[in-house]
């Protein structure tokens, strides 16, 4: 293994270490994890140290449980003196970057703060589709596409959780378009993403 591999963490809400076959689901067909899986690096034998998401993120973002954090419920922002891993990596010489939905400061009101202190050279910020949170970055991927939150969600959130937007709109389509510009762009030194 290099002195200082690329690093792409992979983070996920709700999903259990064994929704995945590499890890032992049978039922599942996950190949792209398992390749990942084999040829990395899995955390299965890990706890969750709240089960409210900010608090949850605090934690793994700074290796200290919640209460130490002194973010304990959501809505409440990562405070700006807790050293996140990202400042980490990037004090190492990584270079740091981020997308989708990772919630470093409060998003209550649809506006995150880019927290760039943290070592992020890139910051990709969203959340779960708003129709009026217009400031994050899926929101405005769409836009670029010339749709709108209410034509691609059906202006409520009824049809995306019978069925899902369609896959090329879809919010994990533009997350993995941010990761592979970000890693074919960052030839030159490690990376953390």
């Amino acid at each position: 293994m290099p002195e200082s591999p690329n690093i792409l963490w992979i983070c996920t809400d709700q999903q259990r270490y064994d929704t995945i076959r590499a890890l032992g689901n049978s039922h599942a067909r996950t190949p792209n994890l398992d390749r990942f899986i084999g040829e990395g690096v899995s955390f299965d034998n890990a706890f969750c140290q709240s089960p409210v998401c900010a608090p949850s993120r605090a934690s793994f973002l700074t290796g200290r449980y919640p209460r130490t954090t002194r973010c304990r419920q959501n809505g409440q922002s990562i405070p700006p003196d807790e050293v996140l891993v990202g400042k980490m990596f990037a004090d190492a010489g990584y270079h740091c970057g981020l997308a989708g939905k990772l919630h470093l400061a409060s998003c209550s009101d649809g506006k995150v703060e880019e927290r760039t202190e943290d070592g992020y050279h890139d910051f990709h910020w969203s959340h779960h589709p708003q129709p009026d949170w217009d400031e994050n970055a899926y929101t405005q991927w769409l836009a670029g596409k010339g749709k709108t939150w209410e034509e691609v969600y059906g202006g409520n959130l009824t049809p995306y959780v019978l069925k899902g937007p369609p896959a090329e709109y879809h919010q994990t389509t533009w997350c993995a378009e941010k990761t592979v510009e970000f890693i074919r762009a960052n030839t030159e030194k490690p990376w953390f993403f």
